[in-house]
């Protein structure tokens, strides 16, 4: 994707936040160090910043211009880090504290989605309070009566599959809400659509947003749900997806229109089940993708004729430009 602007415009040190304490700290590292190399290979003096107590002194100190916060889950997708770089008067890419605290909750988000009439499964939300308090027989067999008797159960909040499993059966359900549990207090309980994993990555350039080349993403069988599995390349496998050119447009469409009814600013990643007849489902819109070299983000960058580097350099001089 060309530039009309030059790294020069960038007069100081870029801050790639990253680690952070949730539970996807480590993929947040990785995404980190991923991002602060190809941030080099086009000019752009980056390091990485870990998310921690030190953080604010670091960034003074070191005199930083701007920032990109890649911090994965809680403190990184909730507003925490955005509130923060705000009352510092920071410029950073990424979407605005605001809108992270509304899409960072699948359930509040989706409703939003639902709401603007974007397809989204049918769902229930249940919190650990009501499973404990009401009791998991009183509750399971309505789950599944409503959604059917293949469901997958995930966190309300979060990512990178951890916390996620699908169920099928009655019997297995209570186990499967404990593990997301662990995770997230609140759960989010979805009915099971088949078909193909699809991903469509947004970015916002100064002729307004745009649609990355959907990528196909496909498990080895038994790893559908397998965290370690988003980040090994022989178990997933990165594609554009066989189908029509009109469905592969409309898939951008909606991921544009997600990006948007979600106030989000810069970047952000709409996963989908694409079925057999073509019809589809928007899972969730993630904040901050993940930018492993095994992430759908940079594999969408290079699939669309750019790379991560020259996406993440304009959303900086984006962010400079505008602060």
């Amino acid at each position: 994707m060309p530039s009309s602007t030059s790294p020069d415009e960038i007069a100081g040190p870029v801050a790639i936040i990253a680690g952070g304490l949730s539970h996807e700290r480590d993929v947040s590292l990785v995404s980190g160090r991923n991002l602060v190399r190809e941030l080099g290979s086009v000019g752009i003096e980056a390091h990485a910043y870990d998310f921690d107590r030190n953080l604010l002194t670091a960034l003074e100190r070191d005199k930083v211009v701007v920032a990109m916060p890649i911090l994965h889950g809680q403190f990184g997708e909730d507003g925490e880090i955005q509130t923060l770089l705000e009352l510092i008067g920071m410029p950073y890419a990424g979407s605005r504290s605001h809108a992270c605290r509304v899409a960072f909750d699948k359930g509040t988000a989706r409703e939003l989605l639902r709401r603007a009439a974007l397809p989204v499964p049918d769902s229930v939300g249940l919190s650990a309070q009501t499973f404990r308090d009401i009791g998991a027989p009183a509750l399971m067999e309505h789950v599944m009566k409503r959604l059917g008797a293949r469901v997958v159960v995930k966190p309300a909040r979060g990512g990178s599959a951890l916390g996620i499993s699908g169920v099928d059966g009655l019997a297995a359900l209570p186990s499967a809400l404990v593990e997301t549990y662990a995770y997230c207090e609140d759960a989010l309980i979805e009915r099971f659509h088949d078909g193909i994993d699809v991903s469509v990555a947004v970015i916002e350039t100064d002729e307004g947003l745009r649609a990355l080349t959907p990528i196909a993403v496909e498990y080895e069988k038994g790893h559908e749900f397998d965290f370690s599995a988003r980040y090994t390349a022989e178990f997933v496998s990165l594609d554009r997806p066989d189908l029509p050119e009109e469905l592969i447009a409309r898939l951008g469409e909606v991921a544009c229109e997600a990006h948007r009814l979600l106030g989000l600013r810069d970047l952000s990643r709409s996963d989908f089940i694409v079925s057999p007849d073509g019809s589809f489902v928007i899972l969730e819109t993630a904040i901050a993708p993940g930018m492993t070299e095994t992430s759908v983000f940079p594999y969408a960058c290079t699939a669309s004729g750019t790379t991560l580097g020259e996406v993440a350099r304009d959303l900086l001089l984006r962010a400079v430009r505008t602060a």
